[in-house]
């Protein structure tokens, strides 16, 4: 593996199943970083286990024939009333539709008391600051898709101080300036 001094990655992230190990796709959940070149690795910094190098699986999602119809059952382009229509613009079938994310309102167990903390999901419009909480990771194309835990016990300064600095955090590595206004800078939302 690349030697990545402290200033060139990013350490402590973690995946809830999002990435996958780059060699075989298998889904990865657990404590990850991130380099400065892009690339992911297994373990909270280098030198913190194997360091496997991870993929994200949406960027997987639609190289696979199968994953299309999975997630979007029924592309209302190619219905026979608007086959014509599709033929014309060249539409081809496995480029995803536009569908907006459910959207989602945590509801919190006393497991998630107990452990002090939880997974929240979110989508942001590719192109746009529009965000979603949804219930699980998503995959669509328009869509960027990530989780980030949020700290529901502790002192009330350092719950707010840590999942403040998640969320910029996130802000920086999905490029989704704009999620602390979504969450209208509440971060002891589900405070105990």
């Amino acid at each position: 593996m690349i030697y990545y001094p402290k200033s060139k990655y990013t350490p402590n992230l973690y995946s809830a199943g999002d990435l996958a190990y780059k060699d075989n796709k298998t889904p990865y959940t657990g404590y990850y970083f991130k380099a400065i070149d892009g690339k992911t690795f297994t373990g909270r910094y280098p030198g913190d286990g194997d360091n496997i190098e991870l993929t994200s699986l949406a960027n997987n999602l639609f190289n696979q024939a199968d994953s299309f119809e999975e997630n979007n059952p029924e592309d209302p382009r190619f219905y026979p009333e608007n086959s014509a229509y599709s033929t014309l613009k060249k539409v081809t079938f496995n480029r995803g539709i536009y569908s907006t994310p459910e959207e989602y309102f945590p509801q919190l167990t006393p497991q998630d008391y107990e452990l002090g903390e939880f997974q929240r999901y979110f989508a942001k419009k590719s192109n746009e600051n529009i965000f979603y909480e949804t219930r699980a990771s998503i995959q669509n194309v328009y869509y960027i898709s990530f989780s980030l835990p949020w700290k529901l016990t502790g002192t009330k300064e350092a719950v707010y101080n840590t999942n403040k600095s998640i969320v910029e955090l996130k802000e920086q590595e999905f490029n989704a300036f704009g999620l602390g206004i979504f969450l209208k800078g509440n971060y002891l939302q589900f405070y105990k």
